[in-house]
């Protein structure tokens, strides 16, 4: 074999791994508030994955608390309209159902979620999330989702609880770019200050 092939076929091989590498690297998009929201493209999707994180003076039970509280989702979680527990087999396992509203022309989204619980040995904890089919039946004026794939995650830091929410979806049908972005950048920092405001007041 040639040096000059070898040194093509390691120019091919790097210029793949680097843009390997970019399409996987995330994107600060917002930064306010103490809310930061970060995107990444996923290939083969339209929806880009995202990544909100923030800093919040209180206690992983009291945030817990409040994720696990399904019901009480439209109250914080941006044009989430509708939220319930379909199942719960045990205490650290869930199956929620959530209906999201959506601005004209868009048709709104639902999803049914399974939520996982897993408690770390460093006090953290993360809450799971993969969408699933079936448990409820499919209503006519909603999209229904059903590919979802996240966590919350709630770990101790310096007297201070470190959050995380990261989620893929398929919103499933077409969506207006200018919304898709949304749904990825204003929606989770609207949510994540929504979460930070009701838990230090």
């Amino acid at each position: 074999m040639s040096n000059i092939f070898k040194y093509s076929i390691t120019a091919i091989l790097l210029v793949g791994l680097c843009s390997f590498t970019t399409l996987n690297e995330w994107a600060l998009k917002k930064d306010k508030n103490g809310v930061q929201v970060y995107t990444r493209s996923r290939a083969g999707s339209q929806l880009k994955e995202y990544k909100a994180v923030t800093l919040i003076n209180t206690t992983v039970e009291k945030a817990f608390a409040v994720l696990n509280e399904v019901e009480t989702y439209p109250e914080w979680q941006n044009n989430c309209s509708k939220s319930y527990i379909v199942n719960r087999p045990h205490e650290d396992k869930a199956i929620v159902y959530v209906l999201t509203n959506a601005p004209w022309p868009a048709s709104d989204r639902d999803v049914v979620i399974d939520n996982e619980v897993i408690r770390g040995e460093d006090g953290s904890i993360t809450m799971k999330m993969t969408g699933i089919e079936g448990k409820v039946p499919v209503i006519d004026d909603a999209v229904r989702i059903t590919y979802l794939d996240g966590f919350w995650k709630l770990t101790p830091k310096d007297g201070k609880v470190e959050v995380i929410q990261q989620v893929h979806a398929d919103p499933g049908g077409r969506i207006p770019d200018w919304l898709a972005n949304s749904v990825v950048e204003d929606s989770p920092y609207v949510t994540m200050l929504n979460m930070k405001k009701m838990l230090e007041k």
